[in-house]
């Protein structure tokens, strides 16, 4: 069996937010660093225009018809297990149709970590300063509540298009950002142009801050002013979070304790009273945890489901081969603290 984890990173924005060149500028970099890429790529309609361009060798998962987040949520864990198993891609990115709800998307990834090797990473979001502005001025309406989940469910925020809107404009938008989102990175940028390993998290915080702020001096909107104004104000936020997490370039965690997910792959079984036990002592920050694990007690396999304290597992007897593996979704908990038990409860005897 291969024993590799596959990272996951969801690419989503509203509408026209600048996705796509984002996205082709990600799988170019990646395969300039010996990376091998795979890509879901989800549009409501039935044809996917993007992808009917796209003449690279890169493998690609077109799920059309539809919104990933609802009516076709379902096929999504299908098909980052077919990407996994017939390609063995080093890393999978999920482009999103602009309509999509990102939270519900986690949930579908988490749903194939039962049966691939996939780890969820980074939520990046992209938003369209001109569309947001004018949503602003508004302060109503669906595509607003959208573009503000999409926002709140992100850890690294890409304020595009900046080119396009003026220096007081840039600052509200920001201030914005903070106050939905206080805990992510905000990138701004003009027509997705970014260094794609900022979107991976390197192995040093204040690193990554640093790098993103390079990045916004250079993406600085001048056209309208000549004054030295900074615009680093979106990495001046805290980030001093309870658990910031070492970095491995393109191959690492999450960066922060804000809305995340956690997959842990067990070596092997656990002890079924440790385990329950572990199951009522988690904080409330964890809202949802699913998995499938084994006991040391029974031969069998069992699925196990959390959500709002409520446990319950119901026996399996699968008819092919599932990993034990344990999802945890929540915000604001301590990942390593989280890894830690889980380690413990992990001892092969």
């Amino acid at each position: 069996m291969n024993d590799k984890i596959i990272p996951v990173y969801i690419l989503t924005g509203f509408l026209g937010s600048g996705k796509t060149t984002l996205l082709n500028r990600i799988l170019e970099d990646a395969q300039a660093n010996g990376l091998k890429p795979a890509v879901l790529m989800n549009e409501v309609g039935d044809v996917n225009v993007e992808g009917q361009l796209n003449e690279t060798d890169i493998p690609m998962s077109e799920m059309l018809g539809g919104c990933i987040c609802c009516s076709i949520r379902g096929d999504l864990g299908m098909e980052l297990v077919r990407l996994t198993q017939e390609y063995q891609p080093d890393v999978i990115w999920i482009e999103s149709t602009g309509i999509a709800q990102p939270l519900e998307i986690m949930d579908g990834v988490t749903e194939a970590s039962l049966y691939a090797k996939l780890e969820l990473k980074n939520i990046i979001t992209l938003v369209d300063g001109r569309h947001l502005l004018d949503k602003l001025r508004i302060g109503s309406g669906k595509t607003f509540k959208l573009m503000k989940e999409q926002i709140r469910a992100a850890n690294i925020l890409i304020l595009n298009k900046i080119d396009l809107v003026r220096e007081e404009d840039l600052n509200e938008l920001i201030a914005a950002l903070q106050d939905w989102n206080p805990l992510a990175l905000i990138i701004q940028t003009t027509k997705s142009e970014l260094d794609p390993s900022l979107l991976y998290v390197s192995n040093d915080n204040s690193r990554t801050l640093q790098l993103i702020r390079e990045n916004n001096n250079n993406h600085k909107h001048t056209e309208e002013c000549t004054q030295d104004h900074d615009h680093n104000h979106n990495c001046n936020h805290d980030h001093n979070h309870a658990n910031d997490h070492v970095h491995d370039g393109r191959n690492a965690p999450s960066l922060h304790d804000h809305v995340n997910v956690v997959t842990y792959y067990f070596k092997g079984k656990v002890d079924s009273v440790a385990f329950e036990a572990f199951l009522k002592q988690l904080p409330d920050e964890i809202y949802r945890a699913k998995g499938i694990v084994a006991f040391h007690d029974t031969a069998s396999q069992f699925l196990f489901q959390y959500a709002y304290r409520e446990i319950d597992f119901l026996r399996i007897t699968p008819q092919k081969t599932v990993n034990d593996v344990a999802v945890f979704i929540g915000e604001g908990f301590s990942q390593s603290e989280l890894i830690t038990k889980l380690e413990q409860l992990d001892i092969v005897k």
